[in-house]
């Protein structure tokens, strides 16, 4: 069964909004409107990442002719945390502005990359069934094969998890906020944001 534990990623944003809206007047008139760039910057920074503990399982059959008589199939699996990356495409973020109003187009929250944490990987990860006399190998290229399926398992039930998307998602629309909120305290204006 996997067990979900998930961390989001916030690393510093709020020490970039309040040093960036912070000083004296001079700068607060240098600031300007909301930048699309800065929201792009930010949806990177809400990106949520999900740990999963993650097994892989597989089966190598012992093969046929004289050759392989005496081997055995053998089962083995290998336990390792796979980590889900889970937030917006900054690139179709866009961004208009008029006057005091500001609409902001983000697409839905996806999963950006599927990856493992290989420092979670040891020697005591590893368990594999035992071998008859005549040796069938449990090669790297089975392992490899075996974690990438565990991996594409992995992804398929994340993307079925429309909490944690939406969890994203909305950390993305907190933090955009929080930025215009911040810059329009900064400058003297006061922003009201609607989404698309």
């Amino acid at each position: 069964m996997k067990k979900i534990v998930s961390v989001m990623l916030i690393a510093i944003m709020s020490a970039c909004l309040i040093s960036g809206c912070t000083g004296t007047s001079d700068k607060a008139e240098n600031i300007g409107e909301p930048d699309i760039q800065q929201i792009r910057n930010i949806c990177n920074l809400a990106t949520l990442e999900c740990y999963y503990h993650n097994v892989a399982k597989s089966e190598k059959k012992a093969e046929a002719g004289v050759t392989h008589i005496g081997e055995k199939d053998r089962k083995f699996w290998i336990e390792y945390t796979g980590i889900a990356r889970l937030g917006v495409d900054m690139s179709k973020v866009e961004m208009k502005i008029s006057d005091n109003k500001i609409e902001i187009t983000m697409p839905e929250a996806k999963v950006l990359g599927i990856s493992i944490d290989e420092e979670s990987i040891s020697e005591d990860s590893y368990t594999i069934s035992e071998d008859g006399f005549n040796k069938n190998k449990i090669t790297a290229e089975d392992q490899t094969k075996a974690i990438s399926l565990a991996q594409s398992d992995m992804e398929k039930e994340v993307k079925k998890n429309k909490t944690l998307l939406l969890n994203a998602q909305d950390r993305a629309k907190k933090l955009i906020e929080n930025y215009i909120n911040q810059l329009g305290g900064a400058t003297g204006r006061e922003y009201t944001v609607s989404w698309n």
